[in-house]
Parts: structure tokens; C-alpha cells; sequence
């Protein structure tokens, strides 16, 4: 059921007192993803060395997934939501949080502009609650080695209006940033090293 309205954002506040209790569970979960693809990569690297980083998204997904499921199954206030033909979790039933891979450092994903994310990316997909959609995604570094970043971002119209950073400071829990409004720029945000070199999958086209 898709809305002809835009729900209400939630606050970066809000989002933040939800998603606090549940952080360092939700960066867990994408770093023992990673490090269970890192596993299998030496299978595929042997059988297609020039693999596409899709391949590598889409299985990254899937057992980021299966982490998600085994760490938030029975957690009180978090629940599973499908009802869009996605999986997300919701907290507190007003933050539906989505798992992506971001394509840079300016913390955008890539996708198909179908209408259900066109409804998306305008805040106007109706999940039978006041809810907002943000997505909680991975950055790369260069070479693909490693986990540049983590975090959880709220998308307008094709900018982010909050990112909240998956971070390891205060014990695993992040700090909120505020970013500028969709039409003031994007933020400028510092990177992190690789540590060590890994065969460079075939470049994907975006």
C-alpha cells in the first residue's frame, strides 16, 4: 500500500534513542558478515578471479542477513518487516531500517529507480505505521580489503538529512551527525586506511 503523503520524519533524536540499546549488535553483525565473506572469497577468487563486486553485494547480503536474523530475532521493541518485499527491522515501530552497501564516501546506494524506490526516496512508501525508512549500509575501502565505514543514514530525495556512525567509540556506540539540509552540499567525511591488500574484483557499473 503505497501512501500519496509523505510521513512525517523521525527526529535524528528519536532515531538515536531508539537505535541506541541495539548499535553495537547491529555493527557486529555487519563485521562477522564480512569476515564470513572473507572466508568463502578464496573459493570464488580461485573460479572467477575477475568476479563482479555485485556478486560480492549480493552474497554480502545474504549473510548479513542471516546475522541479522539470528541477533534480533527475539530482541523486545525490534521486529521484522517484509510488508514492502524487503527485509528490515523496525525499532520501536517508527524506525524501518534497511541493509545496503554504500557506493562512496557520500553514503548513497545504488538501486533501481522502480516507483516502490522513487516512493522511497520521497519518504512516501506506507508500512501500515509512522514510520521512517533509513538505511543502515557498509562502505568499502579502494580496495575492496576492508570496512571503511558503518553507519545509518536517513535518505530525502536523493541527499541523507542524519547519519548516525557506527563507531567504536563510547563502548561500540555512535555519535550522532548531523548533515547539511539535501540542498546545502554533501558532508566531507575522513577516511581510513586499508590494511591489507586483496584481489580487485571487476569494477561494477552504477
Amino acid at each position: 500500500m503505497l501512501s500519496t503523503m509523505p510521513l512525517e520524519l523521525i527526529t535524528e533524536a528519536e532515531a538515536r534513542t531508539l537505535l541506541h540499546p541495539h548499535l553495537p549488535a547491529l555493527r557486529a553483525c555487519f563485521e562477522n558478515a564480512w569476515e564470513d565473506w572473507r572466508e568463502l572469497e578464496p573459493a570464488l577468487v580461485r573460479k572467477a578471479p575477475q568476479y563482479r563486486t555485485t556478486s560480492r553485494a549480493n552474497v554480502m547480503y545474504d549473510l548479513l542477513s542471516a546475522r541479522l536474523v539470528d541477533e534480533f530475532a527475539e530482541k523486545p521493541g525490534v521486529t521484522f518487516n517484509t510488508n514492502a518485499g524487503f527485509l528490515a527491522l523496525t525499532f520501536g515501530g517508527r524506525l524501518v531500517v534497511r541493509f545496503k552497501k554504500f557506493r562512496s564516501k557520500s553514503l548513497k546506494v545504488s538501486q533501481i529507480m522502480t516507483l516502490q524506490q522513487r516512493r522511497l526516496a520521497r519518504q512516501e512508501l506506507d508500512l501500515e505505521m509512522n514510520a521512517t525508512t533509513v538505511i543502515a549500509g557498509y562502505l568499502l575501502d579502494t580496495l575492496g580489503a576492508n570496512l571503511k565505514k558503518l553507519a545509518v543514514v536517513c535518505p530525502l530525495n536523493g541527499e541523507n538529512v542524519w547519519e548516525i556512525a557506527l563507531d567504536d567509540a563510547a563502548g561500540g556506540l555512535a555519535e550522532l551527525v548531523m548533515l547539511p539540509t539535501p540542498d546545502s552540499g554533501r558532508p566531507k567525511k575522513p577516511g581510513v586506511r586499508s590494511r591489507r591488500p586483496q584481489t580487485k574484483p571487476q569494477a561494477e557499473k552504477e
